[in-house]
């Protein structure tokens, strides 16, 4: 039976993903019904399974999932890394793959972890594709950007304290006994080395790319507003971690408020359907196996 529910689960994360994905590069947005839907349907089908096998362990796993995601999907949402779709899409995520699929090999890593690992990954690769191309498109206002920048006294600051972490962890590395632990070592201290130009790069696509005016009454829920709207003098809005509430859009259109500086995310809800097929059909993580 859990062969049954395993592939039902798979089924409903994939088609949830894709629908998901085509909305967020269509609109920007992951509808609230996909990822309810998504979390509400898993933990139906891990119910009923438990109920007809008496496997209960089956359904007691997916609230470890649910609330492992949820934990690691806020974490992502505060920070501003994702947006409120992806946090919630994560937690259905986290109901269907608590327990590995049937047909994945065995790993001493839990598969949910493999999962994040390997969308994460995908996520950075489709993060620096797409921000090339906005780059491109916007070449003129990207490369004034990207200047600022690298004048600035903080970047370079960062680019040597990278530099004298990730060369002694780089030389240390080949004192590792274990492959796995040296070339770990390596891939971290060359992420290091790179980390500098790649938040420049991201910032200064951000910055150029990313920025545009909208008026109140375009706003939605969760939009994420650069800098303090002031009126007469009088700050009536303040940026929070969670984006502008239904208040805050009120608030500002009976202060007849213009327009405001909205900063526009990058589509990733694309990265989990990638993150879930290669993690189903490799079995680990996508860089080390």
């Amino acid at each position: 039976m859990v062969l049954v529910a395993d592939g039902v689960l798979i089924s409903v994360a994939l088609i949830a993903t894709i629908i998901a994905g085509w909305n967020d590069l269509k609109t920007r947005e992951v509808p609230d019904w996909i990822s309810y839907g998504l979390i509400i349907t898993a933990f139906t089908i891990r119910l009923m399974e438990s109920l007809l096998s008496g496997v209960w362990s089956y359904f007691y796993y997916a609230i470890f999932g649910f609330l492992a995601m949820y934990v690691f999907g806020m974490i992502m949402f505060r920070t501003r890394q994702w947006g409120g779709g992806d946090a919630k899409l994560i937690m259905g995520l986290g109901v269907i793959f608590a327990t590995r699929p049937y047909f994945v090999p065995e790993s001493q890593m839990p598969f949910l972890v493999i999962l994040v690992i390997n969308i994460l990954l995908v996520g950075a690769v489709y993060g620096v594709l797409f921000g090339v191309w906005l780059a491109w498109r916007d070449r003129v206002k990207f490369r004034l950007a990207m200047s600022k920048l690298l004048k600035q006294k903080t970047i370079f600051q960062l680019r040597i304290i990278t530099l004298f972490v990730a060369i002694p962890l780089f030389i240390v590395s080949f004192f590792f006994q274990t492959m796995m632990l040296r070339l770990s070592s390596m891939i971290v201290a060359l992420l290091l080395l790179i980390y500098p130009y790649l938040w420049t790069f991201i910032k200064a696509v951000e910055n150029a790319c990313l920025l545009k005016q909208l008026s109140p009454s375009k706003l939605t829920e969760g939009d994420w507003v650069e800098g303090n709207v002031v009126v007469k003098n009088k700050v009536i809005y303040k940026p929070k971690n969670i984006g502008i509430e239904s208040a805050d859009i009120k608030k500002l259109i009976k202060a007849k408020v213009k327009s405001v500086l909205v900063k526009d995310g990058i589509p990733f809800t694309p990265t989990f359907l990638l993150g879930i097929l290669l993690s189903l059909w490799n079995g680990g993580i996508i860089v080390l196996f």
